[in-house]
């Protein structure tokens, strides 16, 4: 009997997954490549591809001492892939920056030699700038302390007998690398050092990378070429799509270096989105590579809308937004933003909106913070983020046990006497924590009052930049003076300030970045545009909408077949519209809606009943 397959929008991809999983032959490995647009289930795929290993040669890398790695973009993922295939000890699932560190953590020597190698480049640049310099200006006074930083961290390397790092952590002691150094590290001596390059094809004859186009470059370099020197015994898998490449520190011509034997299957269908919105993301991507999604046949409709609006009273402009979404839709849940996902294209938008303004400010007003501030790794505050909210918390919930776990992980006398503790230091230190814990007693402390107490008592380690801003700030006019003042008023702000900026930063509040939401879905999506508010260079949605003319440099980098700010702008819209499954507002800020107004209807990819001015 001939054999009939009908095709339905669960099964329209499933050829994708038969490519994939022929590719997992420990004999004759093949690599892949899956080019996977917004909603097409890339995580159900590379899920699926765990099952497939599993069943077919789970015993065989168990037995010896294999495994199979999946490299994932955040820890929500990881731990969401972790779940989904039931914690089998098989997979190693890792970040980046977690996998990198567990390939180069034994190997003291090789690192130590590479840090002095690396801080004597930067010693001897530092001292080429002090021979330049007028000793009165403030880059001769930075240089120097630079250089001192550095020629003190080159004299103590030799004493190191292992180094540290923790992905998630503050990173602050001595013997600790930073998450550049841990990438840069890896990528060199995976490079160099064929022992290293065996090593992981041995232990790890499977390589998947989700979210391959943000991967760091250096190191999704060095891994295509491990592929191809060790073909016959080593298969890596990327799932990405270059339309939701968003950081810059991706390989932005990924695609074009895929090697033609490699297997590159597709999907085209969108399982998240209702029809409208499909048919908005397919129009933003189009002019791109002309990739078209599927909506699935039990999603039709959808609805899009774009508010116009001026600057005053974006609080209000905002609740009534909500309002006129709900009577639009018929969905009464729009009414509150808590059951909105509101994305703005800069963390300062969300500050003012979410009441972490003057916490946040302040410390982005310092360039060294920035980075870390953006992406909630900054040292400097860690022990706020990493320390004291799970205390406040742990005390909160009436949690001893909990409570007593966060002082004995963190406290410094546990660290200074090697465990043994007296019953005179263990009072001291309990009397020492509740004094802390009083602080929260009917009221909100400001960071400083928390972190004087911390000083004071020896409690837990701070940065030096805290340190030096408790015990000496510099005089105006020293070369530290702009940076702790900035922090001395960030740290002035109510600790309620830093629990609102770490719930929005890890995703809990009805706030998010543009870029902050890769690879999530929302019912209902409001996404903020104010270029003007954004501040950045990087995006510019005036340019891309046709408001605001291209400048030289845009041009120049077009007709070099370069990133440009259009082309960034054009992913970051497509990532942020793609996040709605069901309904998405747009809010346009700007100085002239009539201006705005019809360059939206230009565009054509919104109807004119869908475009609002407010």
């Amino acid at each position: 009997m001939e054999d009939i397959r009908v095709v339905t929008d669960d099964n329209r991809d499933s050829n994708a997954d038969s490519v994939i999983q022929s590719c997992f032959d420990l004999k004759n490995p093949k690599s892949f490549f899956l080019f996977a647009g917004a909603g097409s289930g890339k995580t159900r795929s590379l899920v699926s591809a765990l099952e497939y290993i599993n069943a077919k040669m789970g015993r065989e890398l168990k037995l010896n001492g294999r495994n199979v790695a999946v490299i994932t973009y955040t820890n929500a993922a990881r731990d969401e892939i972790k779940r989904r295939s039931r914690y089998n000890p098989l997979f190693e699932i890792s970040t980046i920056h977690s996998f990198a560190w567990n390939l180069i953590c034994s190997h003291t020597y090789d690192i130590r030699e590479w840090l002095k190698r690396e801080i004597s480049v930067k010693k001897a640049e530092a001292e080429a700038k002090l021979a330049t310099s007028r000793k009165t200006t403030k880059t001769y006074k930075d240089t120097e302390k630079k250089l001192a930083k550095l020629t003190q961290r080159l004299e103590y390397l030799d004493s190191v007998k292992h180094f540290i790092y923790n992905p998630d952590g503050l990173n602050l002691e001595n013997n600790s690398l930073d998450h550049a150094e841990v990438i840069k590290i890896t990528a060199e001596f995976l490079s160099q050092k064929e022992t290293l390059q065996k090593i992981l094809v041995d232990k790890y004859p499977i390589l998947l990378i989700d979210e391959s186009q943000d991967t760091k470059k250096d190191l999704m370099n060095v891994f295509l070429q491990i592929q191809e020197k060790y073909a016959e015994r080593f298969s890596v898998g990327l799932l990405g799509d270059i339309m939701q490449r968003i950081y810059l520190d991706g390989k932005d011509d990924l695609h074009e270096s895929i090697p033609t034997t490699w297997k590159t299957p597709k999907k085209i269908m969108n399982h998240r989105s209702r029809k409208r919105i499909v048919d908005l993301c397919n129009s933003i991507r189009k002019s791109v590579d002309d990739i078209e999604q599927m909506s699935r046949e039990d999603k039709p409709g959808g609805f899009v809308r774009v508010f116009v609006s001026s600057r005053n009273n974006p609080y209000d402009t905002e609740q009534s937004i909500l309002l006129q979404m709900s009577q639009i839709t018929g969905d009464a849940k729009w009414e509150q933003i808590k059951n909105v996902k509101a994305l703005t294209l800069e963390h300062k938008m969300a500050a003012s909106r979410l009441g972490f303004k003057n916490f946040y400010e302040s410390l982005h007003n310092v360039p060294s913070y920035r980075q870390g501030l953006m992406d909630g790794s900054l040292s400097v505050v860690g022990v706020l983020t990493h320390i004291l909210i799970p205390l406040h918390q742990a005390d909160l919930s009436n949690n001893p046990f909990e409570k007593a776990k966060i002082v004995k992980e963190n406290t410094l006398i546990f660290r200074e006497k090697d465990f043994v503790l007296t019953n005179e230091l263990l009072q001291e230190l309990q009397t020492s924590v509740d004094t802390l814990s009083a602080c929260w007693s009917g009221k909100d402390p400001s960071c400083c009052e928390l972190l004087r107490i911390i000083h004071e008592k020896k409690i837990f380690s701070l940065s030096k930049d805290i340190e030096q801003m408790l015990e000496n700030p510099p005089s105006e006019g020293d070369e530290d003076f702009q940076k702790i003042s900035n922090l001395s008023v960030a740290l002035n702000s109510p600790f309620s300030e830093v629990e609102r900026y770490w719930e929005y930063i890890n995703g809990q509040a009805s706030f998010d970045t543009h870029q902050g939401v890769k690879g999530l879905e929302f019912e209902r999506v409001m996404v903020i545009i104010d270029d003007s508010a954004a501040h950045s260079n990087t995006f510019s949605y005036d340019k891309l909408f046709g408001f605001e003319p291209k400048s030289d440099t845009d041009i120049k980098n077009e007709s070099e077949g370069r990133d440009t700010t259009l082309d960034r702008t054009r992913r970051l819209l497509y990532v942020t519209c793609s996040r709605a499954m069901d309904s998405l507002a747009i809010v346009y800020y700007t100085d002239d809606v009539e201006k705005v107004y019809s360059a939206l209807l230009n565009n054509t990819w919104f109807n004119q009943e869908e475009i609002i001015c407010i």
